[in-house]
């Protein structure tokens, strides 16, 4: 992704200036993109893992569960705040009330309150179980398509990540403080359960709204993503 920048950065100036560039001019260029670059990577973590499925998932037939089935899995025992162990690994199967493990496809339905134009590239969508609130929240992340190496996945981001632009934001891309929906779209997401370790032991803390997480469980990477019927009153 630093790679692509650069390069776009370059091709920027060099279309929109007619004179030659100044030499400094481009070392701090580059300079800043390579800091941009460093910041994103910052607090990463598991990114092998948040972008593909392991061998054999079935991205077309998602397990349905509730959004407070996915809010009540349990933590996996013994996995520790930024677990090494777990960089480039799934997390194994234990035992919970739902019978998942991290790597499974899953579908759920939910109001679609914030999305959110990541450092890295990635649309943060934050659901939750009300329309009428934006606390305790379940995030859901669509990848940049670069980083999807299958290309099967890949046609899925950038389908789900168009289908946001499109239908949700009016053509636009998220914003980076986070697009805070007034009117909440109920929608039907489906991709990878995925347990995001960063914040584990921790109370969860609340984000630039001031709302908080239901779970360290998200599904991420995001593969689709459509409008569903409200539900009954």
């Amino acid at each position: 992704m630093l790679r692509l920048q650069v390069r776009d950065d370059f091709r920027k100036l060099a279309m929109g200036r007619s004179r030659a560039i100044p030499f400094p001019f481009l070392i701090a260029v580059v300079c800043v993109a390579i800091l941009q670059g460093c910041s994103r990577e910052a607090g990463e973590t598991r990114v092998a893992i948040k972008t593909s499925l392991p061998s054999g998932a079935d991205a077309a037939h998602p397990r349905a569960l509730s959004f407070a089935d996915v809010a009540s899995i349990p933590d996996p025992p013994g996995v520790q705040s930024k677990d090494s162990r777990y960089d480039k690994a799934r997390i194994p199967a234990f035992p919970n009330p739902f019978g998942v493990k991290e790597g499974d496809v899953v579908s759920l339905r939910a109001w679609l309150q914030v999305a959110t134009y990541m450092g890295d590239g990635d649309y943060n969508l934050k659901v939750t179980f009300s329309a009428a609130s934006r606390d305790h929240y379940i995030v859901c992340e669509i990848p940049d398509e670069d980083d999807v190496a299958d290309p099967a996945l890949q046609k899925m981001v950038d389908s789900a990540r168009n289908f946001v632009k499109t239908n949700v934001l009016g053509g636009h891309d998220p914003s980076r403080q986070g697009t805070v929906l007034s009117d909440p779209p109920y929608v039907e997401v489906s991709g990878q359960l995925f347990f995001s370790d960063y914040s584990v032991g921790s109370a969860p803390t609340a984000d630039r709204q001031g709302f908080t997480r239901a779970t360290n469980w998200q599904v991420h990477p995001l593969l689709t993503i459509s409008a569903a019927p409200k539900p009954t009153p």
